[in-house]
């Protein structure tokens, strides 16, 4: 019953393939389907393998969905072009401006990730720009317990109590900028302009989950995402908790509102660059940057007590003076 075994292993695959397919749309469970793609991937390559032993025109059939989800999964044409130095940088060449920014990101699981394991990330890698969600008002005065200010003295917070709150610190001075409007947890922007005359907006996001009857109200908020960082004419960051990953077709519609996923583009980072849960199987955390950055390096963190792993990223941008 070689045959059946092979079969039965595809048929687990095939759903979470289709809703990949069709863009992973509400109403649900397209959009949880499509999420368990990575996943998928699996018993498809499993039952292809298996088949082989049975027939082989039923692995050569087999084979045809297996090498679709295989093919979902690979990273779009890098745009990376250098490597960094370690550590954040400014500089000018002779015409061109260059600005090096190295920012985390994490969900803080309602306010739970360890501020200790945060700090140590924070000066082991000079970051010099934070992004938390799910910050609540206990777990700012946690990290400021913890010397958060003394390594990053900027900030534009808007904690709240559970998950919905987000912050931003920086190295720089933050220009508060209107958040982004019509989503549930907060959305906080900020402008920065570490060398007078190369400013980047920043723009931390948490999206609600697709589960439970919300799949509406999640394409809602990655819309919302997408018409207002689309409307800003300079180099932008947006970092977070999109509750999305590539195999959704709102996420991807994103994508190509002029933005690059910095674990896709960027030449040195940890593949697949999963983020979620606890042991990853989807990255549902991202840093997108404007199409002109260049990305030099993009890793997934653990931090002790959330369920996400942080994402920690080197991105240059460059402006022709």
């Amino acid at each position: 019953m070689t045959w059946l075994t092979a079969l039965i292993l595809m048929t687990l695959a095939l759903p979470a393939l289709l809703a990949r397919l069709v863009g992973g749309y509400p109403p649900n469970p397209g959009p949880e389907l499509a999420a368990l793609a990575p996943l998928a991937v699996v018993p498809a390559i499993a039952a292809v393998i298996i088949a082989a032993y049975a027939a082989w025109w039923l692995a050569a059939l087999l084979a045809i969905p297996a090498a679709l989800l295989v093919m979902c999964q690979l990273s779009p044409l890098r745009r990376a072009r250098f490597h960094a130095t370690p550590g954040p940088a400014c500089g000018t060449g002779s015409n061109t401006t260059t600005l090096r920014l190295r920012l985390f990101t994490v969900n803080a699981k309602g306010g739970a990730a360890d501020p200790t394991a945060i700090l140590r990330i924070l000066r082991q890698h000079d970051v010099d720009l934070l992004a938390v969600q799910e910050l609540t008002p206990p777990m700012v005065s946690r990290l400021t317990a913890a010397g958060l200010t003394q390594v990053l003295p900027f900030s534009h917070l808007d904690p709240r109590p559970g998950s919905p709150g987000t912050g931003l610190w920086a190295l720089w001075s933050l220009a508060p900028l209107p958040p982004v409007p019509g989503l549930t947890a907060a959305a906080p922007r900020a402008r920065i302009d570490p060398l007078g005359g190369l400013p980047v907006t920043l723009t931390a996001v948490h999206t609600v989950a697709p589960l439970k009857g919300r799949g509406g109200r999640w394409r809602h908020e990655l819309a919302m995402i997408r018409q207002t960082v689309a409307a800003v004419d300079e180099p932008q960051v947006v970092a977070g908790d999109f509750n999305a990953t590539r195999d959704h077709g709102p996420f991807r519609e994103l994508l190509a509102a002029g933005f690059l996923d910095c674990a896709d583009s960027s030449q040195n980072r940890s593949w697949p660059g999963f983020t979620w849960p606890s042991l990853p199987v989807m990255r549902l955390d991202h840093v997108l940057v404007s199409r002109t950055a260049t990305v030099s390096m993009a890793r997934t963190m653990r931090v002790p007590r959330t369920d996400h792993h942080g994402v920690l990223v080197d991105i240059e941008f460059s402006q022709e003076t």
